[in-house]
């Protein structure tokens, strides 16, 4: 039998990207399968032929974690070697063609034949087609919506790429379960999955398809610890709003200016990029957000009117010149770091049974995301009812603001205990400035021995 060669390779495109292509070769043979995924060069690992790990790749408008492609990549080579071991049973090697058609066929990327008889039973795959057809136009979806649907297929594929809906029972839902924690997945992460999973299937219900029982009430059971909220403290925020970076790195000004925008207003990036000086009277910020379709009306603190003027030069059809998402998170980083945004933070977390603690500094993990916890965190602890804050970022009910109101409540304390330091600390001034310069002598020799 010939020696099989199996490894990954990666392409470069016209515009300087990597395309991945999985291939298995001999001498004189040659059989690759795209992987569907184009990466910087400088996130490819060339000894490991993977991704580099805990990278983020933002590809056709979509972010996808280093995992996702890994996986992808794994089971693109783990399907060519089940065509081998079938046909090492025979004593046989496939050739190019029924190499390349098998795989395929594994992976589900096969074309459907047309079907004449209106009586024949749907597959699983033909449903969530008709559901990705039907979906978005009931909910008016998002792109980023659609992916995460695609996300769980892909994932539910990577389980099991011959499952049927009659298969999937909760035998097969507790199958998926240890293929998550066999991967690697977060429980939380899972838990998140299997919710976007029922909300397929529960659609599928609807529109008159049989589903086994019990799938639905199926929940996994793990542990789970709640994420920590990660949000600048009021003084780190006013230090990096006010924080002076080179000349030479200007693009870090912008980055953090953008961010600083969020967080005293509430924006979503989504909204930040789509703002336009329309959507800017008479001290407020009138527009429909991008997410959720929710019309929010949300005055501007000075801080917020600060930032729009800095940027009244700007000419363009938005307010701000705001770059790609995935940009602005790395700047961040960036201009993070060099402000000393170093606050350690400890993120305790599950993967299966096994717990794990990481702990990183802020500036590590930054994203535009933290600008809007920063703003309802903030908010509160200066003392704004949540009903006032809840009214600026779109949250429908107290039950989505109870994370953001825990942290607050122990900011809020620190924050009012000035309250009983500020009188003892104004009396000691008073008293200092009427000591003449022996008295003010004599008190320091005492709280030099003391101290």
């Amino acid at each position: 039998m010939k020696k099989m060669n199996f490894n990954t390779r990666a392409y470069v495109t016209q515009n300087g990207q990597l395309m991945i292509r999985v291939r298995w070769n001999s001498k004189k043979n040659e059989v690759a399968f795209s992987v569907g995924y184009t990466i910087d060069p400088m996130k490819w690992d060339s000894t490991k032929q993977l991704v580099k790990a805990n990278t983020t790749h933002y590809i056709s408008g979509k972010t996808v974690y280093a995992r996702e492609i890994n996986n992808a990549i794994r089971t693109f080579l783990g399907h060519i070697e089940e065509v081998f071991t079938e046909y090492s049973l025979h004593n046989e090697i496939p050739g190019n063609a029924d190499l390349k058609e098998l795989v395929n066929e594994k992976l589900g990327r096969n074309k459907l034949k047309v079907v004449e008889d209106d009586n024949t039973e749907k597959t699983l795959k033909d449903i969530f087609s008709e559901f990705l057809q039907l979906r978005p136009k009931e909910g008016c979806w998002s792109l980023q919506s659609q992916y995460k649907y695609e996300q769980m297929w892909n994932q539910l594929m990577g389980c099991d790429s011959n499952i049927t809906l009659e298969g999937l029972n909760q035998s097969k839902m507790l199958e998926l379960v240890n293929w998550y924690i066999k991967n690697d997945y977060h429980n939380y992460t899972i838990t998140k999955q299997f919710r976007t999973l029922k909300s397929f299937l529960r659609w599928a219900v609807r529109h008159g398809y049989k589903i086994q029982p019990g799938v639905l009430e199926f929940k996994p059971n793990l542990k789970m610890v709640h994420r920590t909220v990660t949000y600048l403290k009021y003084k780190e925020l006013m230090h990096f709003f006010e924080y002076e970076f080179p000349k030479e790195k200007e693009y870090l000004s912008k980055a953090r200016d953008m961010f600083c925008f969020m967080a005293f207003t509430s924006l979503r990036y989504s909204d930040l990029a789509k703002l336009r000086t329309s959507n800017i009277l008479d001290g407020y910020l009138d527009f429909c957000t991008e997410k959720t379709d929710d019309k929010l009306r949300i005055a501007l603190n000075e801080h917020a009117q600060k930032i729009i003027d800095k940027y009244a030069w700007y000419k363009g059809d938005t307010v701000f010149p705001v770059p790609s998402n995935q940009k602005l998170n790395d700047y961040l980083k960036e201009a993070a770091k060099l402000a000393g945004l170093d606050r350690e933070i400890t993120q305790v977390y599950f993967k299966g049974n096994t717990r794990h603690e990481d702990t990183y500094k802020f500036w590590e993990q930054i994203s535009c995301h933290d600008a809007r916890r920063t703003f309802v965190c903030c908010s509160l602890a200066l003392g704004i009812p949540p009903s006032v804050v809840m009214s600026c970022t779109g949250h429908s009910d107290y039950e989505s603001m109870k994370p953001y109101i825990e942290v607050a409540d122990e900011t809020q304390k620190m924050e009012m205990d000035k309250w009983n330091t500020h009188q003892y600390k104004s009396r000691i001034i008073e008293k200092l400035d009427k000591m003449d310069s022996e008295q003010l002598k004599k008190l320091f020799e005492y709280v030099k021995e003391i101290a």
